[in-house]
């Protein structure tokens, strides 16, 4: 047994989770640590491993444990997540650098490696040989060195991972880490997702540089949310190749609003009906696959423009958005124009309801 597989039984053996989340940071700031995570400061307090386990018992609460090791944090999820994402990791890694294995029990997993906000490189347990972000070979030494390679059982693969950690960091996760008190929160407003994935950003897709959608990532607000709804119907448009007159009738509204009262709702009955007819047709006319396939993507076209007519701006491009993700067939580009746009979407809603709690909280008092 090599020297990484003993250290992580001994590890197992102390109670390591199984399944779990580790974030080794530059950081010995525990309280800006927590922040960064998400964290409810006020809930922060010191905790034995028998106190933890209290505090695991409540499964409505999502914690992170924390501790210092030399000139390191690191960040315990036995069960969680927080740490893998890479809104996370990146901020977790300015002003100097974080790593993060992640694994669950059905083997969906990520480790990472950020420098001072940038993904360096990041890769899958059971894949380490294909790896991506910046510099995706930015680790490769190191995982010759701690022999991290294709062709390892999944548990040899744990064991070299959490050495690369210790390699990284020079940090060592042991026993009696495990067994010391730590620094718990509870998280309550994790940092919302990227609105750009890193995939997207390495190389950089070229529509993320075009006037109207950089004007959206560069305020990404409530003021937006109708710039955001127009980019998503006319994306969704123009790959449907949708014809007729009520294409232009929802862009019109969007642009405009109603004409007269009641025609929007009239409008969305429409689209409905429509959306039925191409339904009813490729169930009477049983169609070649081609053409079911050109008939499939119309009606779910349809679908997504009767979302984009909700009143709420802000709703409306949440709801179309997310549709337009479930439309079959589309080429990459219109999937990550659409992604993007979703995760803007996301942030919106999020702004606006943590806005309009504010508001609630000051009229109560």
């Amino acid at each position: 047994m090599s020297s990484a597989d003993a250290q992580y039984s001994e590890l197992l053996h102390a109670g390591l989770s199984r399944q779990l989340c580790l974030t080794w940071c530059q950081q010995r700031d525990l309280d800006e640590v927590a922040r960064r995570f998400g964290a409810d400061m006020e809930t922060g307090l010191w905790a034995t491993e028998d106190e933890i386990e209290e505090l695991e018992e409540d499964d409505t609460a999502e914690l992170v444990q924390l501790a210092t090791i030399g000139a390191w944090t690191i960040a315990y999820e036995p069960g969680g997540y927080q740490g893998s994402r890479n809104i996370i990791l990146e901020s977790l890694s300015e002003g100097g650098r974080a790593f993060n294995v992640h694994w669950n029990v059905e083997l969906d997993s990520s480790i990472c490696y950020a420098v001072d906000g940038v993904t360096e490189t990041a890769f899958e347990l059971l894949d380490p040989e294909r790896r991506s972000g910046a510099h995706p070979a930015a680790l490769d030494d190191i995982l010759a060195e701690v022999g991290l390679h294709q062709g390892l059982t999944t548990e040899q693969l744990k064991a070299r991972v959490l050495a690369l950690g210790k390699k990284i960091s020079g940090q060592p996760l042991t026993p009696e880490w495990l067994r010391s008190p730590r620094y718990v929160f509870k998280i309550s407003d994790a940092l919302p997702d990227p609105l750009v994935p890193a995939a997207y950003r390495y190389p950089r897709a070229p529509f993320l540089d075009e006037p109207e959608f950089a004007r959206i990532l560069d305020d990404p607000s409530p003021a937006m949310a109708s710039a955001v709804l127009r980019q998503v119907v006319s994306v969704v448009i123009a790959a449907a190749s949708l014809e007729g007159p009520l294409p232009s009738k929802v862009m019109r509204i969007i642009d405009h609003g109603e004409q007269v009262q009641g025609e929007r709702d009239a409008l969305r009955s429409e689209l409905s009906r429509q959306a039925g007819d191409i339904r009813a047709k490729m169930l009477r006319d049983a169609p070649d696959a081609s053409e079911r396939d050109r008939l499939d993507l119309a009606g779910q076209t349809l679908v997504v423009l009767r979302s984009a007519l909700n009143a709420s701006p802000a709703e409306a491009a949440g709801a179309a958005s997310r549709a337009a993700l479930g439309l079959s067939g589309l080429p990459r580009e219109d999937f990550m124009r659409l992604l993007v746009l979703s995760n803007v979407s996301t942030r919106i809603e999020r702004d606006l309801h943590r806005s309009n709690d504010r508001i609630a909280s000051i009229d109560g008092a």
